[in-house]
């Protein structure tokens, strides 16, 4: 019996792609993970931006797409910067900065050495955007976002998520020329019935190998028997889909000798808010000003009512309450023009999310393929 541990979307395509025997257990009472949506006062809401994006990934958009009918739409971005929205990505649109300071960037990213290895991430950032983009923007919204040393960070592919423009780009962003199909994710795919529709659908055929409720406790990986609260089950084969720190912890002793707390993760604290209005038509929108204590503000697609999201890093020990944000959330939405005022907002929900992004860290590097090959 092969046994899928959590039915998110990587769970459920791996449930849907099998051809041998299986179960899926699912700690929580509904399927979908960070995937689907959930249910506040009648509202409906996303866990913050969720999207589908497939560059260069056309077999994957075929398959999907199997499922349920999409809506396609191209990313409209912003950063807020100096009380200013200028467009993202913010490296190829210098010509929207203040003359001296786009003139400036410009100089430095004509100027720099194209250099393949960095030591860190901060090296990286530097090399190939020069150190004045570097500080008014990068440094404090990455530091804002990870709550990490960027020197420490290390050990991933930076030009996946970050598109370094050419020098000729460079030349054209300044003199004022457009560039929104940069990036990995400019073409943007949503179901059109919402997420939670889509999880629904497909989960359709394998439903009845799902078990609700049936939170890993422990994994004896020697005899091959995970433990839930009141049960246990025996497997041939193992397939997790739970972050690898917490895979790591529940893993009986002494079988790995690997350190899972240097496994370095954020947390994420969504606040989702249905307005009355809708006064700006960005998607999202990137918030370096350390004024702002979120990191990110955007809009929910094809709702039937106005409602945007505000994501904030938090200490995974971290929850605060509605009555603890309402002062920043306020703050938030009338400093970037969503509400004029707080009457405007007509409710509001809070979702954290305890493990969201990986921190690269060199415990990380250092480790991780030999994890990967020890759990192999």
């Amino acid at each position: 019996m092969i046994i899928i541990i959590g039915a998110g979307i990587s769970g459920l395509t791996c449930a849907n792609n099998l051809d041998k025997e299986f179960i899926v257990l699912e700690k929580s009472n509904k399927i979908g993970g960070l995937s689907t949506q959930y249910y506040d006062n009648g509202f409906l809401f996303d866990f913050g931006g969720h999207y589908f994006h497939f560059k260069d990934k056309e077999n994957i958009k075929d398959y999907v797409f199997n499922f349920a009918k999409f809506l396609k739409f191209y990313r409209n971005s912003k950063v807020y910067l100096n009380d200013k929205f200028i467009s993202f990505p913010i490296q190829y649109h210098l010509s929207e900065f203040p003359e001296d300071i786009g003139f400036k960037i410009y100089k430095e990213m004509i100027n720099r050495k194209d250099l393949s290895n960095h030591e860190n991430f901060e090296e990286f950032l530097i090399n190939n955007f020069g150190k004045t983009l570097y500080n008014i923007f990068f440094k404090s919204f990455l530091s804002k976002y990870y709550k990490e040393d960027l020197k420490q960070m290390k050990g991933f592919d930076y030009k996946g998520s970050i598109p370094i423009p050419d020098k000729s780009d460079v030349q054209k962003g300044y003199n004022g020329e457009k560039f929104n199909n940069k990036g990995y994710n400019f073409e943007l795919y949503y179901p059109e019935k919402g997420l939670k529709d889509f999880i629904m659908k497909y989960s359709s055929k394998i439903n009845k190998k799902i078990l609700l409720n049936q939170e890993v406790k422990e994994i004896d990986i020697k005899k091959r028997i995970i433990y839930t609260e009141n049960n246990k089950y025996e497997y041939s084969k193992l397939i997790s889909t739970m972050p690898l720190k917490e895979l790591l912890r529940i893993i009986k002793k002494p079988y790995l000798n690997f350190d899972y707390n240097k496994l370095k993760h954020i947390s994420t604290l969504i606040t989702n808010c249905v307005l009355k209005h809708k006064r700006r038509e960005f998607d999202w929108v990137y918030l370096p000003q350390n004024e702002f204590e979120f990191y990110r503000a955007g809009y929910y697609k094809y709702l039937n009512y106005t409602a945007c999201y505000l994501e904030k890093t938090i200490n995974k020990n971290e929850s605060p309450s509605i009555d603890m944000l309402k002062e920043n959330i306020y703050f938030t939405l009338k400093k970037l023009g969503l509400i004029e005022n707080e009457k405007e907002i007509e409710y509001i929900s809070i979702k954290k999310i305890p493990i969201s992004y990986i921190i690269f860290n060199s415990y990380r590097e250092k480790n991780i393929r030999i994890i990967y090959k020890t759990l192999e």
